[in-house]
């Protein structure tokens, strides 16, 4: 599902108007109408409700004024508290209209907070159209800050148009104060602030309007922004001739003595994803856990720690058909000798998972990844504090950054899927966000059951790209599965990957 930022939006609107002749006026009556039909749809019969509709003086505001107009059609209790005079050409005509209409509009200013407060929550919906996705600055007015205080407060039901107010389209995060919705109905295409936190809990149940925007294709304007969603996803293809050796292996190769338990749970999560073989390289501490928890891994000890040389042997013998895991629980210990390790890892011919220590070891020089041999894929999955190190940027910079993380993985030529409660996966040409998942995830040990499963797709021959999307929406519906969200550890998730490969079946 296409993805778009406010610009993006008013670019679309404005080649509708200009090359499809259809008028700011007929979008925006869809997209008021598009909002009534929204609230029936959601909370029924409309006749025996009051209304409350809150409009700001822009075009959000005039999608309000629609919205007030069409439900007079169903009650008579809809009253509108305008926050200022319309101050588009548009928006001023539906506010004429809604009035000869017979509409009652009480200005914010003269009717004082008190009453505005007990208006509000006299209604049984009121609907928030303030501002739209065109906020680009905080809101700082006193007035406006306590109307949204006591919408929050006293509304039953609050619908918002668009995006909730306060709430940027382009990143989310709130402008200084927002409206808390119950429902929110958007036009033509979601915006990027619906799926970023805060923005995404903000906007309660969100439903996605079409209101005469043409196709993109009709438009001939391309994005590089997805949501990712079940019918758009890839399962393996598991011919039932096949046998072990049709599929790529699986090697983890991680582990220290601190963190022992980290590469076994790639190591699973990989088998139970689908490998056929799936081969650990740790110590011997790592190896003997290993084996008592499935003896069907294959493990290699390197004694008490890890060297290029030893490591180097053990890749020139290995087949072509394999797939890395490398990091999980490696510490960062002899980091210098590890990072050797990663750019030895890095030139095989063979595609490469990097995860936990293997990206903190990464970060004193992440330049090598452009030494990895160009005909494989280097996928890497950072949570944010990795991928600060990473870029050297501070965490509050990097945390829900798209646009630098597609910088970024334009840069080295790699997949990058930033973990967090809205997980962002870039590659090359595209930025996809995943919502699959809940606090089950945050738990010590879900980044290493997610590199597993992602490898355990790109053993069964999915294409990188897919096998990122997929693995990344699988693991947050395992972590849905779970009976009891957050009371559980990163181990009982692995019990619920079959579930989730079913349950995705099913969503398709």
């Amino acid at each position: 599902m296409t993805v778009i930022t406010s610009q993006e939006m008013r670019e679309l609107e404005k080649r509708t108007i200009n090359d499809f002749d259809i008028n700011e006026e007929i979008l925006m009556e869809r997209a008021g109408i598009s909002v009534v039909q929204a609230i029936w749809n959601e909370y029924g019969e409309l006749s025996n409700k009051s209304f409350v509709v809150v409009c700001g003086s822009g075009n959000n505001g005039g999608d309000g004024y629609v919205v007030a107009r069409d439900l007079l059609n169903y009650t008579e209790a809809v009253r509108v508290i305008a926050v200022a005079q319309p101050n588009s050409e548009v928006a001023k005509k539906n506010y004429e209209r809604y009035l000869k209409h017979g509409g009652i509009v009480y200005i914010y200013q003269d009717l004082g907070l008190e009453k505005a407060s007990r208006i509000i929550s006299e209604a049984d919906i009121v609907v928030d159209a303030l501002f739209g996705t065109g906020l680009s600055r905080e809101i700082t007015d006193d007035n406006l800050v306590r109307l949204i205080e006591v919408m929050n407060l006293y509304s039953k039901r609050i619908v918002s148009v668009d995006i909730p107010s306060g709430v940027s389209a382009d990143n989310g995060k709130i402008m200084g104060c927002a409206v808390q919705a119950d429902l929110t109905v958007t036009f033509g295409f979601p915006k990027v602030g619906h799926f970023l936190f805060p923005g995404r809990e903000l906007c309660g149940k969100l439903k996605i309007a079409k209101i005469g925007i043409p196709s993109l294709e009709m438009l001939t304007y391309d994005t590089n922004k997805e949501l990712i969603t079940a019918e758009a996803l890839y399962l393996p293809n598991r011919p039932r001739w096949s046998n072990k050796g049709t599929y790529l292996q699986v090697l983890v190769l991680g582990g220290s003595s601190k963190y022992i338990g980290a590469p076994i749970l790639s190591a699973l999560s990989a088998l139970k994803s689908g490998a056929s073989m799936v081969k650990l390289i740790s110590i011997s501490k790592v190896c003997q856990c290993a084996l008592s928890h499935d003896p069907s891994l294959i493990c290699f000890d390197v004694g008490d720690g890890f060297n290029v040389e030893r490591i180097e042997e053990f890749i020139s013998n290995i087949s072509k058909d394999v797939v890395f895991v490398l990091g999980p629980g490696w510490d960062t210990e002899n980091a210098e000798e590890k990072l050797r390790i990663i750019k030895k890892v890095l030139q095989s011919p063979n595609d490469v998972i990097i995860d936990a220590d293997g990206l903190n070891v990464l970060a004193q020089n992440v330049e090598v990844l452009k030494e990895k041999n160009p005909m494989k894929t280097v996928i890497l999955t950072p949570h944010p504090g990795e991928f600060s190190r990473l870029v050297k940027r501070p965490i509050e910079e990097v945390k829900q950054n798209y646009e630098l993380l597609f910088e970024f993985s334009r840069k080295y030529g790699v997949i990058t899927v930033l973990k967090d409660a809205t997980s962002i996966i870039a590659d090359e040409k595209k930025i996809y966000f995943n919502v699959t998942g809940n606090t089950t995830l945050s738990k010590a040990g879900s980044g290493d059951i997610l590199s597993g499963v992602i490898a355990g797709l790109l053993s069964q021959h999915l294409e990188p790209t897919e096998a990122v999307k997929t693995g990344v929406y699988l693991f947050g519906l395992a972590g849905e599965l779970l009976p009891v969200e957050g009371m559980n550890s990163a181990f009982d998730v692995l019990n619920y990957i079959s579930e989730a490969f079913k349950a995705l079946k099913e969503r398709r």
